[in-house]
């Protein structure tokens, strides 16, 4: 009993991630059997259905586990205490009350006394877990609202690159402070959430073509190359958004059980490099006079959050691969 409540109180009340054996076990069950139906599925669009389960599933699931984990426990106090005559009425008792029927309740007093609390606990399973359902979707809107505001804006394939193009057309790249400022508060709610239930990471975007990893590459990409590349103002409000994104991502993808080993992956080229720098001087856009340091810099920003993302992916079933970064 004291196992399920401390559960219960990790998984909707406490703003830290916490190993919880209840929530770890609900949550490889449905992410294993989302695997096996995902198994042939290389499509994201063929994909995407299935996932759209898996959160659902997990709060389901885990509510289905916290009610058996009390029944049996309040089944070992009825039969623990003699206010039933054996296991089989204890079981019956024990669900009598948990569902708050009282069709089973014991007569005998201290059966009555250890009624009330399971009736209690048992409206607390279902109504507070589904109470705090809301907030979770709510948490998922907004993190996909800017997933579609990025999007909308550059296409079915975002990019760093694309990014900062879309300013300057648009005419922000003067004064980017609000961009990175809002895309950083982002980041710090995906951290404060997404790290705390890990399993909010798997719920993907309503459009079936969009991703959040995708747009959180697109812009800590852009939040780099405006830091190491570009003479422009807001290069301190672009690195404290590239921080804040890595630090948050790190936070969700250790919550889902990675290991950092170090970078080891190749990385962007200088040929690839170059070839963005052209692009955004076409563009209108000012870069610093040293190329090989702006690169060096660029490289040494892409080393801290590339393997991260690459491992979101591959755990959250994203369609992406090691070859999606591109600047």
């Amino acid at each position: 009993m004291f196992l399920v409540l401390r559960s219960m109180i990790r998984v909707a009340l406490m703003n830290r991630h916490y190993e919880d054996t209840f929530a770890e076990l609900t949550g490889h069950t449905v992410y294993g059997v989302v695997a096996w139906c995902l198994r042939g599925k290389r499509d994201y669009k063929s994909a995407h259905p299935v996932l759209l389960w898996f959160f659902p599933a997990y709060i389901l699931l885990l509510i289905v586990v916290y009610f058996l984990g009390s029944m049996i426990a309040f089944a070992m106090l009825y039969w623990g205490t003699r206010a039933v005559p054996g296991w089989h009425a204890a079981f019956i008792a024990s669900g009598s009350g948990l569902n708050t029927l009282g069709f089973a309740t014991p007569s005998t007093k201290i059966g009555q006394w250890i009624a009330i609390p399971e009736g209690a606990l048992g409206l607390g399973i279902v109504v507070f877990l589904f109470t705090f359902i809301p907030g979770y979707q709510t948490v998922i809107r907004s993190r996909e609202d800017k997933t579609a505001w990025l999007y909308g804006r550059i296409g079915d394939d975002p990019t760093g690159l694309g990014l900062l193009e879309w300013c300057q057309r648009a005419g922000v790249m003067g004064e980017m402070n609000g961009v990175w400022e809002s895309w950083e508060s982002w980041f710090r709610m995906l951290r404060d959430t997404h790290s705390v239930l890990p399993m909010l990471s798997m719920s993907p975007s309503v459009q079936s073509g969009q991703s959040w990893i995708i747009a959180a590459a697109a812009v800590l990409d852009a939040a780099a190359l405006t830091t190491s590349t570009l003479d422009a103002p807001s290069r301190e409000a672009a690195r404290v958004c590239a921080q804040t994104g890595t630090r948050a991502l790190r936070a969700i993808a250790e919550a889902l059980g990675y290991q950092s080993a170090g970078c080891s992956r190749t990385g962007v080229s200088r040929d690839v490099y170059d070839a963005a720098c052209a692009r955004l001087a076409a563009a209108g856009m000012r870069l610093k006079a040293d190329g090989p340091a702006s690169y060096a810099e660029f490289v040494a920003w892409r080393v801290q959050y590339e393997d991260v993302l690459v491992y979101l992916c591959r755990q959250t079933f994203s369609p992406l691969d090691g070859t999606f970064f591109h600047v």
